[in-house]
């Protein structure tokens, strides 16, 4: 049986890459393999993709000490910390427990990827049953050590649902150089996936839209399949200075073809994503870490023409 849905397999077939992804697919497991436990319970960040109540795609950032992450057995993970109580993932798991998880460790450029089903046991404990687990390759992850902090959560602000972003957020977005994106698929499986860049690889079509490059990645297509099946996905933004986070809901299309323009403004692009909000919720202080940058991802293509 394959790892892949039909949205996956017509993306790989539009670009002509089936071969490649059903190799680098066999690392797609149904258990945590042996030493994948280690990574994950040294970690203090993760972001989980839900489905909200409209079928609209949230991308949430978890965070804690190293160990908030526990392994109890190779199908099952517990995620144990002060979850933001206020952040749409929380009610959305009581209706649709189906989630993405994306571990990740900034300075040592490592992600782990795990899709389930997921509950809460506790008002801080969450329990994921494991479906998938592989791992992500090191590109386009910016270099950042953390230091954990005090920092007390501060108002969520919740901007309408059919509202657009502020001039202030638009600017954080161009200058963004990480965001993550929440996807789901068939049977509403849900994913969630990073994506990285120099400053400025993110483009503002509006207040109320923007677009961004789809560079050469592991070629599983894993988002960009999801798309395919459902265009609804959700992006996070974090502002690693401010603890801030930013997070967006609404409909992603993808563009095939780039143009000799469109290239010069997103070198490196195989392909872009536009993305239409139809959501905005902004949060403050709720990075408990201070940042050290330490370098951009040296796949990272050249700066675009702004």
């Amino acid at each position: 049986m394959s790892v892949f849905h039909e949205g996956e397999r017509m993306v790989q077939q539009r670009i002509g890459v089936q071969a490649t992804a059903d190799s680098i697919g066999r690392m797609i497991q149904p258990f945590i393999p042996q030493g994948f436990d280690l990574f994950l319970e040294q970690q203090s960040i993760a972001v989980i993709a839900s489905t909200d109540s409209t079928g609209s795609l949230w991308a949430s950032l978890i965070t804690g000490y190293p160990g908030m992450i526990q392994v109890k057995d190779p199908k099952t993970i517990e995620v144990c910390t002060q979850f933001v109580l206020q952040d749409p993932f929380v009610s959305n798991i009581q209706h649709n427990g189906n989630v993405g998880l994306i571990v990740i460790d900034f300075e040592h450029q490592i992600r782990v990827r795990v899709n389930g089903n997921a509950e809460f046991t506790d008002e801080n404990v969450l329990r994921v049953d494991v479906e998938q687990i592989y791992g992500n390759c090191p590109k386009h992850i910016q270099m950042r050590s953390l230091t954990p902090i005090d920092r007390r959560l501060g108002p969520v602000q919740t901007f309408g649902r059919l509202g657009i972003l502020t001039p202030e957020q638009n600017r954080w977005i161009r200058e963004a150089d990480t965001f993550f994106i929440a996807s789901s698929g068939p049977e509403g499986k849900t994913d969630a996936s990073h994506r990285g860049g120099n400053p400025g690889f993110i483009k503002m079509l509006d207040d109320d839209a923007l677009v961004f490059p789809d560079y050469r990645g592991n070629m599983l297509f894993n988002t960009l399949g999801n798309i395919q099946i459902n265009p609804n996905t959700g992006i996070l933004f974090l502002d690693f200075n401010m603890g801030r986070t930013l997070q967006l809901t609404g409909r992603s299309s993808i563009v095939w073809e780039v143009s000799g323009e469109e290239k010069l403004r997103f070198p490196g692009a195989q392909r872009l994503v536009e993305f239409r909000i139809n959501g905005v919720i902004q949060a403050e202080n709720v990075i408990p870490f201070d940042w050290n940058f330490l370098g951009y991802s040296p796949y990272n293509p050249s700066s675009p023409i702004k």
